[in-house]
């Protein structure tokens, strides 16, 4: 909590027609999600602009609003002016940052990031107070938000550390300095705007590099550009390596089915109700960071067995006997993968729905048909491809041989296809990035099936 006098102090600003003594609890830069007592930043977007709502976020119950000076309001309306809305966001959340000292845990990667950050706060919340951010809240808006949303009171705040163009997580890290910064893998996920895996790996490992010096980083033991990230560890910190394989902490041994994985961890079995290898290895992550922190592994087990995954991350459901795998969140090389490495052809009909991998830059194609000769690899026989980009894929895979192939631009037409083409007791197996929106697949399939 902040007076207005506070808010104005640490941002730099200016006020007019405020009383300086009103307190505030919350913070937006939404204004439908204004409650009565909270303050509006006003951050301009490439197709908005947050002054535009200033007075209906008033409206709404807001006590003040945080603007640019150069901002055309109106007269009365009781505004903080700054130089830069967005770096006023991140001095107020830094001087709470400040207030609260709680330990920050810090999770950045190409994969795995959100899944990894739920995983570490359910199994943290069993001794801890723990506060997490929303959705992925990541960014130079969604980070410093988490912070001013998080209780005072807090033992562990874990942050994402999101990044897709060189500085990001410099900048975020300038904000909240991770105690224990975690990298889930090291991918080609945004490589457009990066040019290389070992520049992603320097930008990721930043997170390391900034990081408090008397802390510990955990990170897989068997990404790509291992000893990159290695090398930006400051000295007096500890590491831990987590992984399947190799590693501080790894299992004795592990198993992974289509529903579900288990593994051995010091005389211990664990069982996880979400498949896959990428999976299993956020898994060891998560458990890495509570074992560190002294959870007792039972806590752990219990924990881990009854994990329930995110929307659109291997989420599963049934249509009329139809098995829908849901993992359309996001896309790139590694994940999708990992995820044909998932499913088994053994006598089910498996049919898979992918789309463009979005970022790729001039490696779009490349990374495409790679997937293609993947897929033909691992004995896949049915292959549904949609977008500019996918169409690749499909070309790919059928140039390799891969049985039945079918390309749509449109996800339109992708659905009347399945309509007439789904039979009871298919898998149906649903992968694309963010942009392309698959759960409308999904959706339509619901109401149509």
């Amino acid at each position: 909590m902040f007076t207005i006098r506070e808010i104005a102090y640490f941002t730099g600003g200016k006020t007019k027609n405020v009383d300086l003594h009103i307190l505030v609890k919350e913070f937006s830069t939404d204004s439908r999600l204004i409650k009565p007592g909270s303050a509006f930043f006003c951050i301009k977007g490439e197709k908005f602009n947050g002054t535009d709502f200033a007075q209906d976020a008033i409206s709404k119950g807001a006590v003040v609003v945080i603007a640019p000076f150069a901002s055309n309001l109106p007269p009365n309306l009781p505004v903080i002016l700054v130089d830069d809305t967005v770096l006023a966001l991140a001095r107020l959340a830094k001087e709470k940052l400040n207030r609260m000292k709680t330990k920050v845990i810090g999770i950045t990667g190409s994969v795995g990031k959100t899944t990894t950050k739920e995983l570490i706060y359910t199994i943290l919340s069993t001794r801890f107070k723990v506060f997490k951010s929303r959705k992925s809240y990541n960014n130079h808006i969604g980070l410093p938000l988490t912070i001013l949303e998080a209780p005072i009171y807090t033992d562990f705040l874990i942050l994402e550390y999101g990044t897709n163009h060189p500085g990001e997580i410099k900048y975020l890290t300038s904000i909240a300095k991770p105690h224990y910064p975690v990298i889930t893998k090291i991918g080609t996920a945004h490589i457009e705007f990066f040019g290389s895996k070992e520049n992603i790996a320097r930008e990721k490992g930043t997170l390391f590099k900034e990081m408090d010096y008397s802390g510990y980083a955990f990170f897989n033991a068997s990404t790509d550009c291992l000893d990159i990230i290695k090398s930006m560890i400051p000295y007096t910190a500890g590491k831990i390596l987590f992984g399947l394989d190799v590693g501080d902490v790894k299992p004795e041994k592990y198993e992974i089915g289509e529903f579900s994985s288990t593994f051995v961890y010091k005389g211990k079995e664990f069982l996880f109700p979400l498949p896959g290898r990428g999976m299993l290895e956020n898994v060891m992550g998560a458990l890495a960071i509570g074992e560190h922190l002294k959870v007792p592994l039972e806590d752990i087990q219990e924990v881990l067995k009854n994990f329930k995954g995110e929307k659109m991350r291997m989420e599963k459901k049934s249509i009329k006997g139809i098995t829908i795998i849901n993992d359309a969140y996001n896309s790139n090389p590694d994940s999708l993968s990992e995820l044909l490495k998932t499913f088994k052809e053994d006598g089910k009909r498996l049919i898979f729905v992918l789309g463009d991998m979005l970022e790729l830059g001039e490696r779009a194609e490349e990374e495409h048909r790679r997937i293609g000769k993947i897929f033909k690899e691992l004995g896949h026989r049915i292959l549904i491809t949609v977008g500019n980009l996918a169409k690749f894929i499909s070309e790919e895979a059928r140039k390799e041989g891969v049985s039945e192939v079918y390309h749509f631009d449109e996800k339109e037409e992708a659905v009347v296809f399945l309509k007439n083409y789904l039979k009871p007791d298919d898998w149906l197996i649903l992968k694309a990035s963010r942009g392309l929106a698959f759960e409308e697949i999904v959706n339509k399939l619901e109401e149509i099936l």
